[in-house]
This record gives structure tokens, C-alpha cells and sequence, in this order.
């Protein structure tokens, strides 16, 4: 790791819109990285290479309690939290895909604005003589945490009112998203505190790029009361990569299967699903279960916005960035903020 010492002073301001070449975007990462045994592939490995065609579309077996609720539907809230609380996920979707739940996912300004910021971040990350093709890297506002995982997590802003230069779309995208997802969390046992006890913990976006290998399955932590929501820019589907998430295993503490690797195999003891997303649908999981990012086998990019909550007071997700490894200065303010 480089020195980052000598870091710039501010962010800069890119009025024009930013091409992302694949050179520079072609780096690692799984959005877990509480513990690296969950997700580390070890130096000198090949690449785990893609998936294999029995993905799970929707779900390898019945479930017992569905996850996929339609929120313009009678009694939505409520399935959805218990979904939540049983599955340890669940789906929100509309009948009617003209009226998405989060209109802002289907334009073009999130994008851009997502695209201008890694972009601007991944030239950071180089000039610092980090070889984003090969290397590991954690930095506050940008990690990539496997070998030549191609799977990039920025950190970005999530409070919407409070810094300028962030779009108007960005925030009306999290506007939306809470709109959705804090009555499911004030339903779901989760919340201890009531609806004064649930806060927006962090937000950010992670882009499987073309190529990327599948992950193994890991949780993103291990505390209770963190949900992590996915909020796809484009349509997510076996071919680009979906989320693949084993139902119940946020039950599943102790279990033996911890280590890097294991819970990839099917052992019959637990259902899987990997439902497809359009944009403006929301994938809402407790930190706790069991999941990966299958691997993306198109030439495009597949960005998923991602906004964590924490349902009760006193936790959040201190460990998947750090707080003292700024490539810019001036993003302590603007991520940082209360």
C-alpha cells in the first residue's frame, strides 16, 4: 500500500461527462470485508471464473415464506417484514413497472454521477502506484478487496441535503428508497428502539465490471440490526451478475461453514435464490446472511446503489471502509456528515 500522505486537497469538480475505460476500472472487491477469510482469494490464484448454469432463477426450492412482495399491494409492509425477519431478505416490486419504486434508478443523471466519481477516484488510486488490475486496496472513499475481483465499492454520500454538488436525482434516490424501506424496518423485529431509532448508516455503489468472477458467500458483518438495501441502475439477471443470497443462514451463528469457501456448496440444508432486479426494484438483506455477487459474463457494467440502515441505536458498519486512508481531503465532510 502507498503512501497517502500526500493526497489532494479537494475533489475535483468534472463538469463534462467522464468515459470509464475498463483499464482503469478493472479491480476487486466483495462488499464484505469484515473478515477477509470470507472473500480473499490468495495470492498467485487464478480467478474464480463465472458462474455455472444451475444459478437459482428465482430459487432452488420453494420457500416456505415468500420473499418477493409487491409493495402496491394490500398488506405489502407486512410480508415484507417478516420476509425479512425469516428469510433474513426480501424483494420489493410493483405490479405496474411503469411506476417504479425508485423513478431516479432508470435515468441517466445517477450514472453519470456514479461513473464521474469512480472514474475520478480509480485515477486517484493510480497515481498513488497502486496497480488497480492486481492489487488489494482499502482506501476511506474506494476499496477493492479480492485479486482481480473487478467488483469496485465507492463510497458515497448518504445524507441528500446536505452538499451541493451531489444531483438533484441522487438525493430523490435516497429519499425514495427510504420512503420504501423505513416502514418494513419499523415492522420487522429488528427495530428495538421504534421508528426514532432507525437511521441511514452509509450508502454507496459497487460495479461488477465486465468479466467479473462470482464471489463467494459471506455476510457483511455479524451484528444485528444492519440492512443493507440494493437499489440496481440497470437490469440485473443471470447473464450480468445477480446477488445469490442462502434463506435463514442470518440464523445461522456458529455454524461450522464460516471459513472462505464453504458455504458455496449446496449441502441441501438451505434454500438459494438469485432473483432477477430491474431498476428502481429494491433487494433488501440483513448484514448477517449469506450471499455473493455471481459473476458478470457481459460487456457492460452492472452498478447496484447500495444504502445501509441500522434498525436499532448504537450500531453501524464501522469495518468495510476505514476512516484514516483519504485519497481527497474534502471527502471526510462530505462523507462523514452526521
Amino acid at each position: 500500500m502507498c503512501d497517502v500522505s500526500s493526497a489532494p486537497s479537494a475533489l475535483p469538480a468534472e463538469e463534462a461527462e467522464l468515459e470509464v475505460e475498463e483499464s482503469e476500472l478493472e479491480v476487486p472487491d466483495a462488499l464484505c470485508s469484515w473478515l477477509d477469510e470470507f472473500c480473499v482469494v490468495e495470492d498467485g490464484s487464478p480467478p474464480r471464473r463465472f458462474s455455472t448454469p444451475e444459478l437459482p432463477q428465482p430459487c432452488a426450492r420453494e420457500a416456505t415464506l415468500p420473499f418477493e412482495v409487491f409493495a402496491d399491494g394490500e398488506g405489502w409492509v407486512h410480508s415484507a417484514a417478516r420476509s425479512l425477519d425469516k428469510n433474513g431478505f426480501c424483494v420489493l416490486r410493483v405490479a405496474d413497472r411503469s411506476r417504479p419504486l425508485v423513478p431516479d434508478a432508470r435515468g441517466d443523471a445517477c450514472q453519470r454521477y456514479v461513473q464521474r466519481r469512480l472514474t475520478s477516484l480509480m485515477r486517484a488510486v493510480r497515481e498513488r502506484g497502486v496497480d488497480p488490475k492486481m492489487d488489494r486496496f482499502t482506501y476511506s472513499e474506494l476499496c477493492a478487496r479480492t485479486l482481480r475481483g473487478r467488483r469496485p465499492d465507492m463510497r458515497l454520500p448518504h445524507q441528500p441535503h446536505d452538499h451541493s454538488n451531489n444531483p438533484p436525482e441522487w438525493a430523490s434516490l435516497l429519499a425514495s428508497v427510504d420512503h420504501w424501506v423505513r416502514p418494513v424496518l419499523e415492522t420487522s423485529t429488528l427495530c428495538t428502539a421504534g421508528p426514532e431509532g432507525i437511521q441511514v448508516d452509509s450508502a454507496g455503489c459497487v460495479t461488477a465490471l465486465p468479466g467479473a468472477p462470482e464471489q463467494h458467500f459471506h455476510p457483511d458483518g455479524t451484528v444485528k440490526g444492519l440492512v443493507n438495501v440494493f437499489v440496481p441502475l440497470v437490469r440485473v439477471d443471470a447473464a450480468n451478475g445477480p446477488t445469490e443470497l442462502r434463506l435463514g443462514t442470518h440464523e445461522a451463528a456458529g455454524d461450522e461453514r464460516g471459513s472462505n469457501g464453504a458455504w458455496d456448496v449446496d449441502h441441501g440444508d438451505t434454500l438459494a435464490a438469485a432473483p432477477n432486479l430491474e431498476p428502481g426494484e429494491l433487494l433488501l438483506f440483513d448484514y448477517r446472511v449469506m450471499h455473493r455477487g455471481r459473476a458478470n459474463a457481459t460487456a457492460e457494467s452492472r452498478p447496484v446503489i447500495y444504502v445501509v440502515y441500522a434498525a436499532r441505536p448504537g450500531i453501524s458498519d464501522a469495518h468495510n471502509f476505514p476512516n484514516d486512508e483519504w485519497l481527497y481531503e474534502s471527502s471526510k465532510v462530505e462523507l462523514l456528515s452526521p
